[in-house]
């Protein structure tokens, strides 16, 4: 504004032109062309300082003069908040954002940016950072107490009807009652196979003999002590003989046999009826409370959770995410919590970068979430624009804000200095050959 520009040095020359041009009017007083040159400069001279007057008066007072002048500082508070509503609702309207944001096409953008490795760390980073301030932030004595009251109570409200009837159809359906029934005819073989079942076999007939010799007077009781020393009636050889089929008979209960199926069945029949009855429905409800009342279940969950955050805490994520991104698939055998977290959240997040590529319906809806997200943010920032622009403008000082103004129209003063003096000494040529015709004297 203060810098020397081509309005001066044309008003500078116009001045020079005038001087020259009153040198020629007095030197030859009676020439049409000095008179009419000194018409000329005079009214380019006149109407570049009207305009120099003019711009000058926008901005501060030209040579004092105190009326009407010095404009823009005056009208500060004026100019400030018509500029706040341009910004506001010319520059940044809702039209013109939302045509912008249409015209960007941000989506792809954001699917190439999510899909960088470098992001995805971040993303695992971060979200394996707040797993972890969470499991620390945690009071694990006052966690276990609550989780313990809520299993409790769990335990104790399960139904013992559905309870037993859900245990025994799982049961049924994927063959463990079968598996049970097995396992326990093995153990029931283990033993049988022992020489004191033997034993106690013969011990039992033993005694069964002696009880019915007993019984049945001293005539049965001599013909059994004779039969026994003539070795007619041998309990250890007959002792034997009834291990022998037991143990075959519990080969075939453990094999696919019928009588293993007719007795699985039998089984199965058996505890179905068992279970109808309310001896049987108390005493499941009995066990229920029972076991929710003498179970350990605070210090069983406040160990799980301090050996769970111990294996968050000292979790290397780097070397666990390098691992995971090598990995083919997941594989969550054998992992600390802190590793198969880091190798979920890397598997998951490659599943999401896929769905927002090829699935059309999760990329719309994605694409649509992200559109209205970023209207709402630009339509709640928009009055802060107006709010920026506000401070900033009310922050500068006068020279500032005229420098400012005056920058950004520069070319635009500096041709309206120049149009005062060239239309001046236009209309002054016109006047002056006008006059002449007209047979006036200037």
């Amino acid at each position: 504004m203060n810098r020397w520009n081509t309005a001066d040095t044309t008003l500078l020359c116009a001045a020079l032109f005038f001087l020259a041009a009153v040198g020629c009017k007095i030197t030859f007083p009676d020439n049409v062309v000095a008179e009419g040159f000194l018409f000329v400069t005079e009214a380019a001279l006149v109407g570049g300082i009207a305009d120099w007057f003019a711009v000058t008066a926008l901005f501060k007072k030209p040579l004092g003069f105190p009326f009407h002048t010095a404009i823009l500082p005056h009208r500060r508070k004026d100019f400030i908040k018509a500029s706040t509503v341009m910004v506001q609702q010319e520059f940044f309207s809702r039209r013109t954002i939302f045509k912008k944001l249409g015209d960007f096409k941000l989506m792809p953008r954001i699917v190439d940016y999510l899909a960088r490795n470098e992001t995805r760390q971040l993303v695992v980073k971060e979200l394996f950072g707040v797993v972890k301030k969470f499991f620390a932030a945690q009071n694990k004595e006052k966690l276990s107490k609550t989780i313990a009251n809520e299993l409790r109570r769990i335990l104790r409200d399960l139904p013992a009807q559905s309870m037993i009837a859900d245990l025994g159809g799982h049961f049924k359906r994927n063959g463990k009652d079968r598996e049970i029934f097995i396992d326990i005819v093995k153990a029931m073989r283990r033993v049988a196979a022992k020489p004191e079942t033997c034993d106690r076999l013969q011990a039992i007939l033993e005694e069964y003999a002696a009880q019915r010799t007993q019984n049945s007077g001293g005539f049965s009781i001599l013909m059994a002590g004779l039969a026994q020393m003539l070795n007619l009636v041998n309990f250890e050889e007959a002792a034997q003989i009834m291990q022998t089929q037991l143990l075959k008979l519990l080969d075939e209960l453990a094999a696919d046999t019928q009588i293993h199926r007719r007795t699985l069945n039998e089984c199965r029949l058996k505890i179905a009826e068992l279970a109808d009855t309310p001896e049987f429905k108390d005493l499941v409800e009995r066990m229920q409370i029972d076991a929710a009342n003498a179970l350990p279940l605070e210090e069983a969950i406040e160990l799980a959770l301090i050996h769970l955050e111990s294996q968050i805490a000292t979790t290397d994520v780097d070397e666990a995410l390098a691992k995971a991104q090598a990995s083919k698939s997941l594989k969550l055998g054998g992992k600390s919590l802190g590793v198969l977290l880091v190798t979920i959240f890397n598997d998951e997040y490659g599943k999401l970068i896929e769905l927002l590529r090829g699935d059309t319906k999760a990329r719309a809806a994605f694409e649509k979430f992200i559109d209205e997200l970023t209207k709402r943010a630009t339509l709640y920032a928009q009055p802060l624009v107006g709010v920026v622009a506000k401070s900033a403008l009310e922050r500068l000082t006068e020279d500032q804000l005229n420098n400012l103004v005056y920058d950004k129209a520069e070319q635009d003063f500096i041709w309206i200095r120049l149009n005062g003096s060239i239309v001046g000494s236009v209309v002054g040529l016109a006047i002056f050959v006008l006059i002449k015709f007209a047979g006036l004297s200037v």
